[in-house]
């Protein structure tokens, strides 16, 4: 178990192994049901890999994230204790007495409309079909109830097996202690989840030192020029203390000096690295603690992890980074929360919680590095970059990324000259756009009028972004994880036997006409603008060859056509068939690296170049 102890609370098993990937013998927690518990009547949450809640305040958000830490100490307590007899839903029964006073969650306002005639109750339904439940009958008791398939709970041994359940979770963070004391070891592990924590902060370290290796290569690799040390001890004060030296360009300064964003961002992966192994783990508002730049270089972190991510948040930034399916909506008034569907449903969200325009002229003006893509082309550049270890592109932490609507060059020129203006300086640039049907003499020549302002642009070879994405070999294996996911969580025994090529010839078929169409229309002006001695006939029949030529390939077909089509056309499939859908983030991490695009690792390449190359 490595450093792990046994009576560590649950939620921090320091049992991290460095380079764990594999969690498929994890449990999960699928759903959670909420009945007449504080702002909720009844309320449903069906929980995924990555799971982001937003809302207005007072929607429910820390309602619910709070729910999971109550059941975290009542995962605890039932490790190390033998059931009793306690108070149920349907009587007495075999559970737990909860004890809540620990637990930085306000429990005198448990009850529905503060109503205590009615219990209360939080459901979790774990993936193996078992259920706990936390049962509130009166003001100040908290029941935990295990209903199993099996035999009955009867000692922690048999919680154990019938209940391997992990919450791991961010406690409030704050700034690191001037002079630390040096504690004993159950002093540093009491502190872990609660709000000493960023006052125990080296002692955590000292104590728990078997993934710092892993804690510092995350240091380095987000926070450029920063690296941090192991704990040392000064003997030369009257009570032993712990140092924590940062060197930053060769230069050692203690922690305590390095300046707040620092020292909450080595305690946000301090909490990801010891938790890697959990089942969950849950973070509340993290944009209350963290800049822009490292809010999207937690999502990427965060994707890396093994446990089924929870967060609550206000964050365009974060919201942005996410897969749309990622994003559930909370409101009290519904009985469930909503996973965002439709790339329209954002726009109410981002009124509601505001722009993220400041943050982009921010990091402009501090890198002064820009690159240009195509709507929210660059999450799945980020994903690609990060898959390829990538990490400043993936994190975009040494430029500022902006959207064009569409394949839009105007539009990159004027603003880049309006930064400019507004910030007295240089820019510099870097465009990656779509090629739609362009013509390889066509995408020349705005390549060429691009490169008049651009340090690096690039028209993909492809249609559009998305098109990189159908690799059938790591489609069907996406496919296959997300159903074994979906059978693992939800107990179904569904099976995808269809051969994915097939799929792919059988979708793409009914988009000919329409693909051959737009080929057409946008080939044939600029073939004849560049040969007038050519009729129509002569140009079309050329132009047809080409298309069919192309066509006829699966391979080769599959970088003309409309990929965002594709993939939406076949998760409706998949939704059809097998009840699940696959997402740009999946598919990526299911490619090897020998099928990841030459283009594309091309394209992350000189991104990285732009980031480090000095802004004249």
């Amino acid at each position: 178990q490595g450093v792990q102890d046994r009576y560590a609370p649950s939620g921090l098993r320091l049992n991290c192994r460095i380079g764990c990937t594999d969690m498929t013998d994890i449990q999960r927690i699928t759903s959670v049901r909420f009945k007449r518990y504080k702002a909720f009547s009844d309320f449903s949450l069906a929980l995924d890999r990555f799971n982001i809640l937003v809302g207005p305040n007072n929607s429910g958000k820390s309602t619910i994230l709070g729910a999971f830490r109550i059941l975290a100490e009542a995962i605890r307590r039932a490790r190390a204790k033998s059931p009793t007899i306690v108070q149920g839903p349907s009587g007495q029964t075999r559970g737990y007495q909860v004890g809540l006073s620990n637990i930085p969650v306000a429990t005198e306002n448990i009850f529905y409309n503060y109503d205590e005639d009615y219990p209360a109750a939080v459901s979790f339904r774990i993936s193996n079909g078992d259920h706990l439940t936390l049962f509130f009958p009166v003001r100040g008791i908290c029941n935990l109830i295990c209903e199993t398939s099996g035999r009955a709970i009867t000692s922690p041994a048999s919680f154990r097996q019938y209940f391997p359940i992990e919450i791991g979770f961010v406690p409030i963070l704050g700034p690191v202690e001037h002079d630390e004391q040096l504690f004993q070891r159950e002093a540093a592990r009491e502190a872990l989840l609660t709000h000493r924590a960023s006052r125990n902060f080296r002692n955590i370290w000292h104590h728990y030192p078997d993934v710092f290796d892993e804690f510092r290569s995350l240091i380095q690799t987000t926070w450029p020029g920063m690296d941090i040390k192991e704990p040392e001890i000064d003997m030369t004060h009257e009570k032993p203390l712990l140092r924590m030296f940062c060197p930053e360009e060769r230069m050692d300064r203690e922690i305590f000096w390095a300046g707040f964003g620092f020292q909450v961002w080595c305690q946000m992966l301090t909490f990801i690295v010891m938790n890697k192994t959990a089942s969950l783990f849950i973070i509340d508002e993290p944009d209350i603690y963290l800049h822009s730049d490292l809010q999207r270089q937690l999502i990427t972190v965060l994707r890396a992890l093994g446990p089924d991510i929870l967060i609550a948040t206000h964050s365009t930034e974060i919201i942005s980074e996410a897969d749309l399916n990622e994003v559930l909506v909370v409101t009290k008034k519904a009985h469930s929360a909503k996973r965002v569907a439709d790339p329209t449903q954002l726009r109410t969200i981002f009124s509601t919680l505001g722009s993220n325009l400041n943050p982009t002229l921010t990091q402009l003006a501090r890198s002064r590095r820009v690159v240009y893509v195509e709507g929210k082309d660059f999450q799945i550049i980020s994903r690609f970059a990060a898959k390829l270890g990538f990490r400043s592109v993936a994190t975009r932490s040494d430029f500022a990324v902006v959207p064009t609507e569409g394949f839009n060059p105007t539009r990159a020129r004027t603003f880049t000259q309006g930064v400019e203006a507004t910030l007295a300086s240089k820019i510099s640039v870097a465009v990656v756009f779509d090629r739609d049907y362009r013509s390889d003499a066509e995408v020349a020549t705005e390549l060429n009028d691009l490169r008049g302002f651009c340090a690096f642009a690039h028209i993909h070879q492809r249609k559009e972004l998305e098109n990189f994405l159908l690799v059938p070999e790591a489609l069907n294996r996406a496919i296959s994880q997300r159903i074994a996911n979906q059978n693992k969580r939800m107990g179904k025994t569904t099976s995808f036997t269809e051969y994915i090529q097939t799929l792919l010839l059988s979708i793409t078929d009914t988009m000919k006409h329409d693909v051959q169409a737009q080929f057409l229309k946008r080939q044939h002006p600029f073939a004849k603008s560049r040969n007038r001695a050519l009729d129509d006939a002569t140009i079309t029949s050329q132009l047809l060859a080409a298309f069919d030529s192309t066509w006829k390939d699966l391979n080769t077909r599959l970088d003309i056509v409309p990929g965002r089509e594709v993939l939406s056309r076949l998760n409706a499939h998949l939704q059809k068939t097998c009840g699940v859908t696959i997402t740009p983030n999946l598919i990526i991490e299911c490619m090897s690296d020998a099928e990841i695009p030459d283009e594309m690792k091309m394209v992350i390449s000189k991104l990285n170049d732009f980031a480090k190359a000095t802004v004249e």
